[in-house]
């Protein structure tokens, strides 16, 4: 810490005892013996105790909304009331959804018959029916051709006319037609549909699947479930109400554990562990609390670094949005440690004490070191077991003659 610093707060907490230091020294003989508080100088350890606020939260939170738009028809829970997840919280008007799930039903059935249809093939009642047109159409197309090769010859001796020679051609063209005709559809009954057909009647039926799926999922998405464990910290909505896709209805927490980040200076974070206990203070309740995770960067605005720390309250009787103290005690190093107050300061730089040697207060420059909690390191001027003159200093001059307050030093 800055020597200069350190002096200019001693000089701030001890004007008076500075400007009673300037005066000439009283003379001995005859001189008043003056009544002064003393302790023993003693190594000790320096512990600092670190104060900071901050505010509770829930371990876990989470902001319930619906994923489908509708009209609030029910909203089952309340603030306070405790939930576990999965429970329905709130339902919406699910009859559009209804519908539409019934209409995608009846598509998956239709088109799921047409594919059956297609797989399966036809019937044999359908292929005899074909068979037949077949036999049918075969026993036609001979007769026309007959027909015609007899005709042709008449019409070569001049016996016909020229016109019925064209219909009996025109016949015969008609009977080849109409075989083939039958021809090709025995061959698809038998034969089935060809592979393209089959695979786009397949599409069909699971794009239907798939709008039902879709479908029945907007319906359950009606009821809204909660999503954790906790308790109703909020109801954000009224039943009747409108609400659109993410429009918050419940606020929904775990308060059962509490958490705070306290903000940390930079400079001290070392002193803080993962895992260490430290005590969290509301309005004089005292909880021990747990350290589990210190953030990896510090806030360029504050200087300080979050510190995450968990409490118990499982009678749920401290509550999120409260501000507690988080009080740490932070052990120094070993050294001589003594009262702000035993000390006196020019402001330059120049520090002394009254030590008692042989019932004379004899001043004695020192070098202070850390400041911690109200008490200077000094680190040189003074030994272990030195008396040292803790109150009346501003009463002393060097070789005044002074006496213990209560005959014996601290």
């Amino acid at each position: 810490m800055n020597g200069k610093w350190l002096y200019s707060l001693i000089i701030i907490g001890l004007l008076t005892t500075a400007a009673c230091s300037n005066q000439e020294p009283a003379a001995e003989t005859g001189s008043e013996v003056k009544k002064v508080v003393l302790a023993t100088v003693k190594q000790e350890q320096a512990v600092k105790v670190t104060e900071l606020s901050g505010t509770l939260a829930p371990l876990e939170e989470a902001l319930v909304s619906f994923e489908v738009a509708g009209r609030i028809t029910e909203l089952t829970k309340n603030e306070g009331d405790t939930v576990k997840a999965g429970d329905v919280l709130a339902r919406l008007d699910g009859s559009d959804y209804s519908l539409q799930v019934a209409a995608a039903s009846a598509t998956v059935q239709q088109t799921g018959a047409t594919l059956a249809k297609v797989n399966n093939g036809a019937r044999e009642q359908e292929i005899t029916q074909a068979r037949l047109l077949v036999e049918k159409a075969t026993v036609a197309y001979n007769k026309a051709q007959d027909d015609f090769k007899r005709i042709e010859r008449l019409y070569q001796e001049k016996a016909i006319s020229q016109s019925e020679y064209e219909n009996a051609q025109n016949y015969l063209t008609v009977a080849e037609k109409d075989l083939q005709n039958a021809q090709q559809a025995f061959s698809l009954v038998t034969q089935g549909a060809r592979a393209e057909d089959k695979e786009l009647t397949q599409a069909s039926y699971k794009q239907a699947v798939v709008t039902q799926e879709i479908a029945a999922s907007s319906l359950a998405k009606t009821q809204l479930r909660a999503p954790i464990d906790g308790t109703i910290i909020a109801k954000l909505t009224t039943e009747g109400s409108l609400v659109g896709i993410g429009s918050p209805v419940y606020r929904v927490g775990d308060i059962r554990t509490l958490k705070v980040v306290l903000p940390v200076p930079d400079r001290e974070i070392f002193a803080w562990r993962e895992g260490e206990t430290i005590t969290l203070d509301l309005y004089g309740q005292k909880r021990d609390a747990k350290v589990v995770k210190i953030y990896p960067a510090a806030n360029q605005g504050t200087g300080t670094i979050g510190v995450e720390v968990q409490v118990a309250n499982e009678r749920k009787d401290w509550f999120a949005g409260q501000v507690v103290k988080a009080i740490k005690t932070v052990e120094g190093k070993t050294g001589l440690y003594i009262p702000v107050e035993a000390v006196i300061s020019r402001g330059q730089g120049e520090a002394h004490v009254f030590v008692n040697q042989g019932g004379k207060a004899v001043k004695t420059a020192v070098t202070i070191g850390e400041i911690n909690n109200n008490r200077l390191e000094i680190t040189s001027g003074l030994k272990e077991g030195d008396q040292l003159v803790v109150k009346g200093v501003d009463r002393l001059f060097d070789g005044d003659p002074i006496e213990a307050a209560g005959g014996q030093p601290q």
